[in-house]
């Protein structure tokens, strides 16, 4: 499979013209010089940038294994949790009692449908059952007091629930892997991707990122860079989740003497549309949006949280169409709706509906364009984009010679993202604090 850069059903690579290997590079990345200077800018990360595959050590006549150091997408997920002895008697019995067979399409590739399903089958029994029912549950969920075979339909469920939540948490936060720093190399990523989108003229509004992932590695990579970024959250020791800081921009006042301001240039807005492995529901505090950020993401701490906001599912109402994330979707809809707005879509196979839907609306807009790096097959999503044969809609990717394709998220930062700091100004920069520290100890 050789590189392709589709503009509708054209692929602009097919030129006579090629006569080096580099050309086809340099002929995308001249376009995403192009595209950096455009005026609204928006990013959609989905679970593809989070995964990153590092080769082990190779043993004599063995072949070569990788390891996942990053998050794994949803497919490997599934299979994990689902292949484990601890759920082979849990399997058994939703196959048997619920009719939900998750060794087959749609569970089998995709926990988020698998944890919504159950989300709404408590939600039918939370509505039916007595107060002491539900409260007689969680204390049986929570203390361990009886075997998964001696509880009733909805504490089973319940207790799926916990499996399956507590799962994705502990593979989203990647505490093993981040503090043994395995992950040195998708975090580095992460802050070329941060740091190459800074190039763009300060004059420009922010760039916006919208992501499905639930990990914190944008979060981490801005903050080892110094780069400052709303998302969505207000306070200080205690963050709330305030759907208005979006329309506010950090700016520093140029004139002392008259009221002229200026945006920050290190600033981009961060849209966690499936929620984030550090929020919670919070009904304690005396807030509007009852959604709070907490500081330190640990599993230990995490787990004991009643409500984590990761994907929408259903509480007391249901909360896909409750905040955050309605705020969140709409937010993402206003900014698709601009004039002239651009959307690059990276490790985002097209899988969720909702996000789709906004995206094809943006089609109305006449000067809407559509930028996914992926790779159309088998009829899939993207393959469907392609058919339409809009030249709005760009298709990046493919394979060459080198291991990993070049719609895959460390091949897009490293050699699709123009990088314009002149001679490698951030790592000099990193050196030198580096060698104050040392002087001031």
């Amino acid at each position: 499979m050789a590189l392709f850069f589709y503009k509708g059903n054209e692929n602009i690579l097919n030129s006579k013209n090629q006569q080096t290997e580099e050309q086809p590079n340099k002929k995308i990345q001249d376009s995403f010089l192009k595209i950096l200077d455009n005026k609204n800018l928006s990013f959609l990360l989905g679970s593809g940038c989070s995964s990153y595959e590092i080769e082990l050590p190779k043993k004599r006549d063995q072949a070569v294994k990788k390891f996942q150091v990053g998050i794994p997408i949803m497919i490997p997920m599934a299979k994990e949790f689902y292949g484990s002895k601890e759920f082979e008697e849990k399997k058994k019995w939703l196959k048997e009692e619920l009719k939900i067979d998750v060794e087959n399409d749609p569970f089998a590739t995709n926990l988020e449908i698998f944890l919504s399903t159950l989300h709404n089958l408590s939600f039918y029994y939370v509505n039916i059952l007595s107060e002491e029912d539900r409260n007689v549950a969680v204390e049986i969920i929570k203390n361990n007091t009886t075997t998964f075979s001696n509880r009733s339909k909805f504490q089973k469920i319940e207790t799926l629930i916990i499996d399956a939540r507590n799962f994705l948490l502990n593979k989203c936060l990647n505490e093993e892997n981040i503090n043994l720093e395995n992950d040195l190399e998708l975090i580095n990523l992460y802050k070329e991707f941060y740091r190459k989108l800074l190039t763009r003229n300060s004059t420009l509004p922010r760039i916006n990122i919208f992501t499905t992932n639930y990990d914190l590695y944008s979060e981490r990579a801005m903050d080892s860079l110094g780069i400052h970024y709303v998302n969505g959250f207000t306070g200080g020791i205690n963050k709330f989740f305030n759907p208005a800081i979006f329309n506010y921009a950090l700016a520093e006042k140029m004139d002392l003497s008259q009221s002229k301001w200026s945006v920050i240039d290190n600033f981009f807005y961060l849209y966690k549309i499936h929620g984030s492995v550090n929020w919670i529901e919070d009904p304690r505090q005396n807030k509007l949006f009852k959604v709070r950020e907490i500081q330190e993401a640990k599993f230990d701490v995490l787990k004991q949280e009643e409500n984590i906001m990761i994907h929408p599912s259903p509480l007391k109402y249901n909360a896909s169409l409750g905040s955050p994330y309605s705020d969140l979707f709409r937010e993402f809809q206003k900014k698709l709706m601009q004039n002239n707005n651009i959307l690059v879509t990276l490790g985002y196979s097209f899988s969720d509906e909702h996000i789709n839907n906004l995206i094809f609306q943006a089609f109305t807009i006449p000067s809407f364009r559509l930028i996914v790096i992926g790779e159309p097959k088998n009829k899939n999503a993207i393959e469907k984009l392609q058919n339409l044969n809009d030249p709005r809609i760009w298709i990046i990717g493919g394979k060459d010679d080198r291991e990993y394709p070049i719609h895959y998220f460390r091949r897009f930062v490293k050699e699709m993202l123009p990088d314009l700091t002149a001679d490698d100004l951030d790592n000099k920069m990193e050196a030198t604090l580096n060698n104050l520290r040392e002087l001031l100890k």
